[in-house]
């Protein structure tokens, strides 16, 4: 699978990864709802620095992840579950941000995660295209849940699910 551009911006949206030292809220969400489990693969697209990766493999799920700044290199695979967690805020062209949520629909067997921030409580010092560029120079596009949920469905013409705020 290949993205139309590898993230020219990448150095900058890889500013935006957080270290995570427990799951993320939307890989919470999904334990808590047992779909993520040993019995399925995961791969996280965009996992940043693959804090939820290495928590999911201390429960010994077969976890993956790929991020175009900090694990360029590994592959982007296949897998039962896929997660896409606040990726799509970070990046700044409206027709990349739909190409990266078809490619991870796409790399998904059974389920995709899909979250995004939705808080507008964020320092910003200009507005930059549908979004904020953030006072450490980084791209926002900040959802409103309504809007959140309306945007996936109708890029993957599909029915979402609500997980909780940000997530679907």
């Amino acid at each position: 699978m290949e993205l139309s551009s590898v993230h020219s911006t990448a150095e900058t949206r890889g500013k935006t990864a957080m270290r995570r030292y427990a799951c993320s809220r939307p890989v919470s969400l999904a334990l808590a709802d047992e779909l993520i489990s040993s019995r399925n693969t995961f791969f996280d697209f965009g996992c940043g620095h693959g804090g939820d990766v290495k928590y999911l493999r201390s429960l010994k799920v077969n976890a993956t992840g790929w991020d175009p700044f900090h694990l360029p290199n590994n592959p982007i695979v296949p897998a039962d579950i896929v997660n896409l967690g606040f990726v799509l805020n970070v990046i700044e062209d409206p027709n990349e941000r739909n190409e990266t949520l078809r490619v991870a629909f796409n790399l998904a067997r059974k389920l995709l995660i899909v979250s995004v921030r939705v808080e507008h409580g964020l320092d910003s010092t200009a507005e930059f295209n549908d979004g904020i560029i953030t006072s450490k120079g980084t791209f926002q596009k900040i959802y409103a849940q309504a809007d959140f949920k309306e945007y996936v469905e109708s890029v993957l013409s599909r029915k979402v699910h609500v997980a909780g705020i940000g997530v679907v």
